[in-house]
């Protein structure tokens, strides 16, 4: 019969003996140790602030005015042209800041072809919103509810009304943070004692507009007004709520492009190619001191293909599960950076793509969860959907109950940030895993505008008794609402996503463990 080795328990006397011999110097060595590495700690964390305040500020800083009118080749549109006036606006750091932010966050991991930038898609707004205005006016009439009228504009004034959309297109997305949408949900809603900023690049841009481009704005035109065009202010009069619509509404010239173009640059053949079709059937429609943009009735077909076109990029590109998976993994990222080195997110939101991953490499030596974050993020790592629970499950379902505390005012910090985290902790553990692998988990939430199906608030005209009314397009269309009846129902669900390099053992471990926390187990 063999016998192993057996187990011998040091007794408490023994521990004293041992204490006993651990000399003053030792333990004097040990405490000067820990301060070492506290101090080094503080200098990383010094050097890391001070690093992303210098690389900032590389944007907020003017250079010398640019005065020349310039031509620029556009994959899609062809040919845009940034008038002298604009110019200078144009060639601001801050504005250039836009050819360092990807339009699609990390669409390029699955799209290779899709790494064009913010400024690609403002400068083919811009090209759209000048075309639009070119076309209303080369029309020359407005509707109104007593009838068509010639528009009461001179040449000065329209070429006015064309340089201020212009301006307000180049400068739509001016506050996008590092990877575009990616952050979208930390930044709008990480600190609860503040309002929700359901679309933070959108104060953000009013924000840099008023504090950084004063000087460079286009002379003739009001930086007030401006901000108030971007903001969608109900207080705006006449064609400023025109201009307004066209940059931001349910049919603008913002979407038209973005359609087109990611569809282009990520190579998906579904995307919306009528733009075209679309401006040409442009109205502008008075109502008092008001004018709206509206369609002709004979834009519901091309509406449709914008309607098709969104959801199909929205299935196969913008929630593409490898893109959806590194913005993850790149939130939990920045939460990092930000917390570990006492970054204010304005700081965050001030840098670029690179600048940013430059600070995220900075910040993961020692960090066994940032190492292994930062590693998957950039060697394009596959994590697998391993469970995923739609939000209509049950109201016993953590799922379900998720869904309703989103509703509730002061929860978004708690819906949108502590919760993925929590459960990704829990997830972990109970799968067995140890803890400091919890970022080979990730736990994926809705967006705030999958808490009800998609509107179209846009309206088309009609010719009545006495002139002309515009009418809610959906009223108009059946076709259209039952389009969109179903849109979004794919993204209204909470998904898990897994590490491919665990083995199938742990996967089936890391989807049992979710549908225990999330569903009904």
């Amino acid at each position: 019969m063999k016998f192993g080795p057996k187990r011998v328990r040091a007794s408490d006397q023994l521990v004293k003996d041992v204490l006993a011999q651990v000399t003053p110097e030792v333990i004097a060595e040990l405490q000067s140790l820990r301060k070492e590495v506290h101090s080094l700690r503080e200098s990383k964390r010094f050097e890391i602030q001070k690093l992303s305040r210098v690389l900032g500020d590389a944007w907020t800083k003017p250079t010398s005015a640019k005065a020349d009118k310039l031509l620029l080749d556009d994959p899609v549109w062809g040919q845009i042209v940034i008038d002298k006036e604009l110019a200078n606006l144009f060639g601001h750091p801050l504005v250039q800041r836009l050819n360092y932010i990807r339009q699609l966050s990390f669409a390029y991991l699955a799209f290779p072809g899709a790494t064009h930038s913010r400024m690609s898609h403002s400068l083919g707004v811009c090209r759209l919103a000048e075309r639009a205005l070119t076309t209303v006016f080369r029309n020359n009439v407005i509707y109104t509810e007593g009838g068509l009228e010639k528009i009461d504009l001179s040449l000065e004034q329209r070429e006015e009304m064309v340089l201020k959309a212009k301006t307000a297109a180049l400068l739509h997305d001016l506050g996008h943070a590092p990877f575009g949408h990616a952050l979208d949900r930390f930044i709008g809603f990480l600190d609860p004692s503040k309002d929700p900023m359901p679309y933070p690049d959108k104060y953000y841009s009013g924000l840099y507009l008023t504090k950084y481009l004063g000087e460079a704005i286009p002379e003739g035109l009001d930086l007030e007004n401006l901000k108030a065009i971007l903001a969608h202010d109900g207080s705006l009069k006449g064609w400023d709520t025109f201009v307004s619509d066209l940059i931001d509404s349910s049919l603008d010239v913002d979407r038209m492009d973005f359609l087109a173009r990611d569809a282009h640059m990520s190579g998906l053949s579904m995307g919306f190619n009528c733009a075209e079709a679309l401006i040409e059937r442009v109205c502008p429609f008075r109502i008092d001191d008001q004018i709206y943009l509206t369609f002709q009735d004979s834009c519901l077909p091309y509406v449709g293909d914008l309607l098709f076109a969104r959801e199909t990029m929205y299935l196969n590109c913008y929630e593409h599960p490898k893109k959806l998976a590194a913005e993850r993994i790149f939130t939990r990222l920045v939460q990092n950076l930000k917390e570990e080195n006492q970054l204010s997110i304005e700081e965050i939101i001030l840098l670029t793509d690179e600048q940013v991953l430059a600070l995220l490499g900075v910040t993961a030596i020692g960090s066994q969860e940032n190492t292994g974050l930062l590693e998957a993020l950039l060697q394009n790592i596959h994590y697998d959907l391993v469970y995923e629970i739609g939000l209509d499950r049950g109201e016993n379902t953590a799922a379900g109950q998720w869904s309703r505390a989103r509703d509730r005012a002061g929860m978004g910090r708690h819906v949108y940030v502590d919760l993925p985290s929590q459960w990704e902790k829990e997830i972990t553990l109970a799968a067995k895993l140890k803890q400091a692998e919890s970022w080979r988990v990730l736990v994926l939430v809705p967006d705030h505008k999958t808490s009800s199906p998609p509107g179209l608030p846009a309206r088309v005209i009609q010719s009545t008794v006495t002139g002309y009314a515009a009418t809610a397009i959906l009223k108009v269309s059946q076709s259209l609402l039952n389009q969109l009846k179903y849109a979004g129902e794919p993204r209204r669900r909470i998904r898990v996503f897994a590490d491919s390099r665990l083995g199938r053992g742990q996967l089936d471990l890391i989807r049992t463990a979710s549908a225990n926390i999330l569903g009904e187990g």
